[in-house]
């Protein structure tokens, strides 16, 4: 089985800022491919970030700008509802403010796996792979991205 690995570094907004790295991941494939004549196997992202996850959605304003934060700021919100930022006691350990930020990354994972048939990831028509931001300010994100096949 051949093994192919790529890394790929992103600027990130805070607060929930998403990126659509689909063909980041499809381009891995076809590095891949190129290197060592793959065509079908899986394909592993793994961001590095403490704070920040992979997963798949509709990549759309709504979901994007808005309903991904909102629901997982139901779990692990950052400011209450006067303003403030909650308390963690994460924030007691480092003295930051990212306490929901851990949480809201747990939720998601820092690595997705997608199969690939014939060169070509095997995702639905709808399904983009996106690396969201959970920090609580823009970062500096890597992506390893790890192709295994035949």
């Amino acid at each position: 089985m051949a093994v192919y690995t790529m890394t790929k570094t992103y600027h990130t907004k805070g607060h929930m800022g998403m990126i659509d790295v689909t063909e980041d991941f499809q381009a891995a494939i076809a590095g891949a491919a190129k290197e060592t004549g793959m065509k079908s196997g899986i394909i592993t992202g793994f961001t590095t970030g403490g704070v920040a996850g992979l997963t798949t959605l509709e990549f759309e304003p709504g979901l994007v700008g808005h309903d991904l934060k909102a629901a997982l700021d139901v779990f692990s919100p950052y400011l209450d509802e006067n303003g403030r930022v909650i308390h963690y006691h994460h924030h007691d350990t480092w003295h930051d403010d990212n306490g929901s930020s851990h949480i809201k990354a747990a939720l998601l994972s820092p690595f997705i796996t997608i199969p690939f048939v014939d060169g070509k990831l095997t995702i639905g028509p709808w399904q983009n792979l996106t690396l969201v931001e959970c920090d609580t300010r823009d970062r500096v994100r890597d992506i390893v991205f790890q192709v295994m096949g035949e």
